[in-house]
């Protein structure tokens, strides 16, 4: 946070109240909650954002009383669904929603947005943010109101619209997380270039190696967390443990930089890793360094386990 406000960032869009206060202590800009409000957590949202993202009256209608009780105006966006099926209101619903909107003290409308990826592993492409586009400009000729923002997430799939020169004019504002901070995209981890994968790194000590059978003793199953483990049968291979398990990440989204060194499974607290193509000679007490995407920096950075350490480059 610190380091986008050095480069002059000027919202910084959260989706946990507890982070938003603590962004509030070194941000001097616009905070923004890209998360659709809890009705019991209202006053607190409005304490801490500047601007809310809503899908329906009934958050506005919350976000309005806390408002008024608080003497501070709320600017809102209104979601709109146009194919993603996770948060926002179908475009039928945007007009009568807008309406209904407008009516409540204390908030200031300030335009729509959308989230055109993150679920259901939907990419989207130009077409739906031309329909978006079509939906806001019809929207604003029948309400009689100009909109501010045009806001669209996640900006992952959007940078290459941008690269390309095809990002339809009228947007104001791209939503992006994941693509500045793993420098990839999560959908399909394809790099984004000219950005690094490597800015968050995950660093785990060996606890053992051993040679040991690569086909687990029959019967097999689901882990504790449901998920299907399928092993190979490569015979006797030479495997590390290491400190650190799924609660602290997701190990299936880490990358190892060493070379021959392979990911196997993991319980909640240790990690098993196939080493014996690995090209250096490890032992135990040693780190192995992983890279990050999206779902393992994710979990590790709310994760109350894992040192988080910040290096000058």
């Amino acid at each position: 946070i610190r380091v986008l406000a050095e480069m002059n960032a000027e919202i910084i869009g959260e989706v946990y109240l507890s982070n938003l206060r603590k962004i509030r202590e070194i941000f001097p800009g616009e905070l923004m909650t890209i998360h659709g409000p809890a009705l019991s957590q209202a006053t607190e949202v409005v304490s801490h954002a500047d601007i809310s993202v809503v899908s329906n009256p009934e958050q506005t209608a919350a976000l309005s009383m806390a408002s008024e009780e608080l003497g501070k105006k709320q600017r809102v966006l209104l979601m709109v669904d146009v194919g993603n099926t996770r948060e926002g209101v179908m475009p039928e619903d945007v007009l009568p929603t807008l309406t209904k909107i407008l009516s409540f003290p204390g908030i200031e409308f300030v335009g729509l947005g959308t989230s055109v990826g993150c679920y259901a592993g939907y990419c989207a492409g130009e077409k739906d943010l031309h329909r978006f586009l079509r939906i806001a400009r019809e929207t604003e000729k029948a309400a009689g109101h100009r909109f501010e923002v045009l806001s669209v997430g996640s900006g992952t799939m959007l940078l290459d619209l941008i690269r390309a020169g095809e990002m339809p004019k009228g947007i104001t504002q791209l939503r992006i997380g994941a693509a500045l901070l793993v420098g990839e995209k999560p959908p399909t981890k394809e790099p984004i270039v000219p950005l690094h994968q490597d800015c968050f790194v995950f660093r785990g000590e060996i606890l053992e190696i051993s040679r040991k059978p690569s086909l687990p003793a029959e019967p097999t199953g689901y882990d504790a967390f449901g998920r299907k483990v399928v092993f190979e049968n490569k015979g006797e291979r030479e495997t590390a443990l290491l400190n650190f398990g799924v609660i602290d990440v997701d190990i299936y989204d880490l990358t190892p930089k060493a070379d021959g060194v392979r990911i196997i499974g993991g319980t909640s607290s240790y990690t098993v890793c196939d080493v014996t193509d690995a090209v250096e000679k490890l032992k135990v007490g040693d780190q192995l360094d992983f890279r990050m995407a999206y779902s393992a920096m994710a979990r590790a950075l709310s994760s109350r386990y894992v040192l988080q350490t910040i290096l000058d480059d």
